[in-house]
């Protein structure tokens, strides 16, 4: 069974680069949220929190003014402006 891979990157850095269980993201149209094997999406993000949850349960939180996620075959990459 894949692991759900997630990216999230900054014009000047990577913020965080790790396999998590889920990503809650503020889409344009409403909050959603990517789990394993979600189906492949490319959305804007608006302004919100993500929030992670990595494998060992541990919650982290990010801040987001705007931005893109494109997910495909348990690969979740967020950039943000």
């Amino acid at each position: 069974m894949n692991e759900l891979h997630l990216e999230i990157i900054t014009p000047e850095k990577t913020l965080f680069r790790g396999n998590i269980e889920l990503v809650e993201v503020p889409g344009k149209r409403g909050r959603f949220t990517v789990m394993q094997n979600h189906a492949p999406i490319i959305s804007s993000l608006d302004k919100g929190g993500i929030r992670v949850k990595d494998t060992n349960g541990q919650e982290l939180n990010f801040d987001c003014q705007n931005g893109y996620l494109e997910c495909s075959e348990n690969k979740v990459s967020i950039l943000l402006n």
